[in-house]
């Protein structure tokens, strides 16, 4: 994977992590998400309430179901559906881009939660023309859903952590087993 693959995948794989499924701790549930969505923007001086934040929770949570499919699941088609309108809704142009700046997607508007989508979409473009979306997966713990980049050689990593999530998944199976 070259250098520029890896970082708009990384980009996706935070925006997805951005609710930790096991807790529910969800930084665009709660204050934390005006400071955290302009990190990620690199635009200081967000403001904005969580309850505005409700169409980029909808999108990750499609993002997160698609990523589940690249871990051979099945896709909760409701999540995906509602992830897509949300990119409808948003009137977006591309920027052809020159020598110095890659082409871009952005909202035509100068709202930040049209811009913010924006900015999700063409990151998930990006990485799909790329080739890198299908190392982008949702472990398969149904109990973790934690998005990663799956760098193994072949591609079949399954779990976000072989130590706790994988570890556990194996033992089931070996009690399973051991039981018949």
């Amino acid at each position: 994977m070259a250098m520029g693959d890896v970082v708009s995948a990384h980009r996706l794989v935070e925006f997805i992590n951005t609710r930790h499924c096991p807790d529910g701790d969800d930084v665009l549930e709660d204050g934390r998400g005006a400071a955290w969505l302009a990190d990620w923007l690199g635009t200081p001086g967000v403001r904005i309430g969580p309850e505005e934040l409700a169409p980029l929770r909808e999108l990750r949570e499609g993002l997160r179901q698609l990523a589940a499919a690249n871990n051979g699941e099945e896709p909760e088609t409701d999540a995906v559906t509602a992830a897509a309108k949300i990119v409808d809704s948003v009137p977006l142009r591309m920027r052809l881009g020159d020598q110095e700046q890659a082409p871009d997607l952005v909202a035509v508007g100068t709202d930040i939660v049209e811009q913010s989508i924006a900015a999700v979409a063409h990151t998930y473009l990006a990485v799909r023309a790329d080739g890198v979306w299908s190392r982008i997966k949702s472990c398969a713990a149904a109990d973790c859903r934690w998005a990663y980049l799956d760098i193994s050689r072949n591609g079949s990593r399954r779990w976000c952590d072989m130590a706790n999530c994988g570890n556990r998944a194996k033992n089931r199976a070996w009690r399973s087993r051991s039981q018949l």
